[in-house]
């Protein structure tokens, strides 16, 4: 079917052979059987099991090594301690895919798991067999008829549409098949990938979006193993004209609370994956009914609405298009609006031509219009003055059937002419027959409001962010760098080395000097001028705040002896360590920047607010890399926390912005030089004044590996 791609053969296979089979009802080998002839699969079916008779009508071998002409494709559902023994025989047979169903693998978390795992994969390795899995529960391919597996909805094939699925939980396909067939739409494949041993999501999202029977993907995913990856699959499915939706599982930040730098408890796993997807321009989702209500609806409209574009909401009740507003409010949804009843100038004008129990108003309420049947009247003229965008109409039960029949075909010819999402909103239903002629017309039918409004704005965006990328060091300055980190010989890298460091790359930092003895730092108090700040800067201490080893605001010569002195006996019980003076800066606001590694997907820039305002207001923006400076400025100056800085500097607050930009940058260079080396890089905090931008305090932390991000010895 698809003779350029190598999958081609697993989703469209000739022949498909069941190792396990069994006639007892009940049995999951018995399943698969059942589920395979219900689909009315069309190639040559072999049930392979320890008696060699026939299941379930289909002919039966004693082993696959038996199968006449062999098998294209093998669900293999024998116990675990049983499949390295299976995999072989597929794997002489000449078996080009082998999906494997029994768990007891690396899942388990065991030395036994793991060496399982370990040995069918070498099998595979060396015969080319390539495996899903193991502990997967089969895959589902609509357009050609196979329903391999023994997931409860790989008995009911229903209609073939251009939705597939890609899912590290099997256990969901049920229940996002179902959502997605009751909003009248269909589905092309589901694949569990289970452990991924060998093929894994990303795999097949490259097959998907090389799929002519696809067009829209949605991904279940706990994680990937290559952001990097994902970010150019999913460049690839813009170029094709595909959207890509994802839920993402396990979403706890507990991880997070443990992370040395400050920055990097700010983004946590879950918000770093929520920065690379919105980088893809990938909608994300929280709920299995949203991602199934997302993707039908990318198959509805246009493949990506402009998220600038603003919603229209139609009622048949004040209080439903009330509930439309707010909702749409509280989640950031632009809708119609203007200074003409609500609508833009000149609307307002054309709908009083229409003769309305009322005057028109947005949110329109049918009520108004009096005569359902003038709706499209309505919606026409609304066209007109470029109201032509995404749209939610709130529904209940119509008092007549006349009134229901209106508003139907008054959808029904919107929906003909704009093609933008459409979707009715009806919390208590509006009857089996009703919804029917609405689902036949590509017109979904929501019962429940957060998931409509969650579908609706996955596909309103995001929109990708340009990964233009920052200027590279020069290759004198990279030597410095290289050449400081690699003589550090801690991972976490002092504030001294990394202020250092980060100077070198560009980025404004206050100047540091050694006082061992106290009348060194008399005499650089007196070179840079009081108030001062005095820092012991003590091997392996991060966080020298909360270890007592800061004094801020030192004013005088007497207050500096006395703080020295302090000092110089914190030194003593680390053991190691010197002083540092800095003269002391006044700000407008405090904010943290910060470079990020999350393990598999890659760095990111942060930039957050320091200071209390860094406990009252716990967000951040966080930006997968590669990125352009202008795509992160933009994220700045369109956040909250932008405003805030805005707030606090005034007039001043876009050219600080311009130069918070350029330390980001700065930061992404020292990422696209030193690689996976930097775990983190955070300036905590930057002092923003009206004038200037100046970091006070620097953290670097190492892992053990090179500039190519090869690993380094002990």
């Amino acid at each position: 079917m698809y003779p350029s791609h190598p999958m081609s053969r697993l989703f469209a296979p000739e022949s498909v052979a069941v190792v396990g089979a069994s006639s007892t009802p009940g049995k999951l080998g018995n399943s698969v059987v059942r589920n395979l002839v219900r689909g009315a699969y069309e190639g040559r079916m072999w049930a392979v099991n320890r008696d060699g008779g026939p299941i379930e009508g289909i002919d039966g071998a004693t082993s696959i090594l038996k199968v006449p002409g062999g098998a294209d494709v093998a669900m293999i559902v024998v116990p675990a301690a049983a499949v390295p023994g299976a995999i072989r025989d597929c794997a002489a047979s000449g078996v080009k895919y082998a999906i494997i169903g029994a768990s007891g693998f690396a899942e388990l978390g065991t030395p036994e798991g793991a060496a399982r795992q370990h040995e069918i994969m070498e099998i595979a390795r060396t015969s080319g067999l390539r495996v899903i899995g193991p502990n997967t529960n089969g895959i589902y391919s609509a357009s050609s008829k196979l329903s391999l597996g023994y997931n409860a909805a790989h008995a009911e094939p229903g209609k073939v549409g251009p939705i597939s699925f890609i899912s590290h939980s099997g256990a969901l396909f049920d229940g996002v098949a179902r959502r997605v067939r009751a909003l009248g739409a269909g589905l092309n494949r589901f694949i569990p990938v289970g452990n991924e041993a060998d093929l894994n999501m990303l795999d097949f999202l490259e097959f998907l979006i090389t799929d002519p029977e696809t067009s829209v993907i949605g991904l279940i995913m706990e994680g990937v193993t290559d952001g990097k990856r994902l970010r150019t699959l999913a460049s690839e499915a813009r170029n094709a004209g595909k959207r890509i939706f994802v839920l993402k599982l396990g979403r706890s930040e507990a991880g997070a609370e443990a992370a040395l730098a400050h920055s990097s408890r700010m983004a946590g796993a879950a918000r770093s994956y929520d920065a690379l997807f919105k980088a893809c321009g990938i909608g994300s989702v929280s709920t299995v009914e949203a991602l199934a209500g997302a993707c039908v609806l990318a198959t509805l409209g246009r493949s990506n609405a402009d998220a600038d574009e603003p919603v229209l909401c139609i009622s048949s009740s004040g209080a439903g298009g009330a509930l439309l507003v707010d909702t749409a409010g509280d989640r950031g949804i632009a809708v119609v609006s203007g200074p003409d009843h609500g609508f833009p100038a000149g609307a307002g004008r054309d709908l009083r031509a229409i003769p309305s129990a009322a005057a028109i108003r947005h949110p329109v309420d049918l009520g108004s219009v009096g005569d359902w049947s003038l709706l499209n009247d309505v919606l026409a003229h609304l066209e007109a003055r470029g109201v032509g965008g995404p749209m939610v109409a709130f529904a209940h039960g119509a008092a007549s059937e006349a009134m229901s029949n209106a508003l139907h075909q008054a959808l029904k010819a919107r929906r003909a002419r704009v093609d933008a999402p459409l979707l009715i909103l009806a919390p208590g239903g509006l009857g089996t027959a009703l919804e029917v002629r609405y689902a036949a017309d590509g017109i979904p039918v929501f019962y429940d409001t957060a998931c409509a409004f969650e579908s609706l704005q996955a596909n309103l965006g995001p929109r990708a962010l340009s990964d233009g990328g920052g200027t590279p060091l020069d290759s004198d300055r990279q030597r410095q760098v290289s050449s400081r980190l690699d003589r550090a010989g801690s991972p976490i890298i002092s504030e001294v080395e990394s202020a250092l460091i980060l100077s070198r790359m560009g980025i404004p930092v206050v100047e540091s000097i050694p006082a061992a003895a106290a009348v060194d730092a008399v005499l650089a108090a007196q070179r840079i001028g009081y108030p001062v700040v005095l820092k012991a800067i003590v091997p392996h201490v991060a966080h020298k705040n909360a270890a007592g080893l800061v004094r801020v605001g030192v004013a005088d010569e007497q207050a500096l002896l006395r703080a020295h002195a302090e000092l110089t006996k914190a030194i003593s019980r680390h053991g190691d360590g010197v002083v540092v003076v800095q003269k002391m800066h006044k700000a407008r606001i405090e904010v943290i920047l910060g470079l990020i590694r999350e393990p598999d997907i890659g760095h990111f820039l942060l930039f957050g607010l320091g200071g209390l305002l860094a406990e009252q207001i716990n967000e951040s923006v966080l930006v997968a890399l590669p990125a352009d400076p202008a795509a992160v400025e933009a994220e700045i100056s369109a956040s909250r926390l932008g405003a805030i800085l805005r707030s606090a500097v005034g007039e001043r607050g876009d050219a600080r912005i311009s130069e918070i930009v350029d330390s980001l940058m700065s930061l992404q260079a020292l990422a696209a030089e030193q690689g996976n080396r930097i775990v983190s890089a955070e300036i905590n905090p930057m002092l923003v004044a009206e004038d200037a931008c100046i970091a006070v305090d620097a953290l670097i932390i190492t892992d053990n590996y090179d500039a190519r991000g090869e690993r380094i010895s002990a």
